[in-house]
């Protein structure tokens, strides 16, 4: 009789074992699965996103490129009178600019607030509160009306980034004074502080 308990607890000691190997194995599987199934999900929602984002975007009448156009700086003399329709900046001289200052053409300082401060071009609109900026050359003179941008010298790349601005914001005259402030200064031109 006690050889059959412990028969009986043996047996109920293994099958306890093995019920909890069993279930260890099974647990195991299902995290195997769940996260398979989870980096399914991921991947899956992954790709829908991906798929609608570019669909909608092919969708639109004036969709973003996929591949960013490098702008190119335009410096022929016969470019000055045409309007920009396309994405193309042109660069001026001190001659050029000099002239454009003695008709009234409107200049944009793109250097920050403090150096346009310490002296700019007579006549000069810093360009610090773009908004402001936009809102007030609009305005005053339409978006087909000329605007010569400079900033420190050929080194500074501001009066460029600001030219690519004004033309995001629909204007399509823009100048890129090259030289800007240094060679203005250089060429002995009146200056405002």
């Amino acid at each position: 009789m006690q050889e059959r308990k412990r028969n009986q607890r043996y047996s109920k000691s293994t099958s306890r074992e093995k019920t909890k190997k069993s279930n260890q194995i099974i647990e195991k599987l299902l995290k195997r699965i769940f996260i398979q199934n989870s980096l399914f999900q991921v991947l899956f929602f992954l790709i829908i996103s991906v798929v609608i984002g570019f669909g909608s975007n092919w969708l639109k009448d004036d969709p973003i490129p996929l591949f960013a156009v490098k702008l190119k700086i335009a410096t022929t003399d016969d470019l000055l009178s045409d309007i920009v329709t396309e994405s193309v900046l042109r660069a001026i001289g001190l001659d050029q600019a000099r002239k454009f200052h003695n008709e009234g053409v409107v200049f944009v300082d793109a250097r920050d607030l403090e150096y346009y401060e310490e002296g700019h071009i007579p006549g000069a609109w810093n360009s610090n509160h773009f908004m402001e900026l936009i809102f007030r050359l609009d305005s005053l003179q339409g978006k087909d009306r000329s605007i010569v941008t400079y900033c420190d010298g050929d080194d500074c790349g501001s009066s460029e980034d600001l030219a690519y601005d004004l033309q995001n914001e629909g204007f399509t005259k823009i100048f890129v004074f090259v030289g800007g402030w240094s060679e203005w200064q250089q060429a002995g031109y009146s200056i405002k502080k």
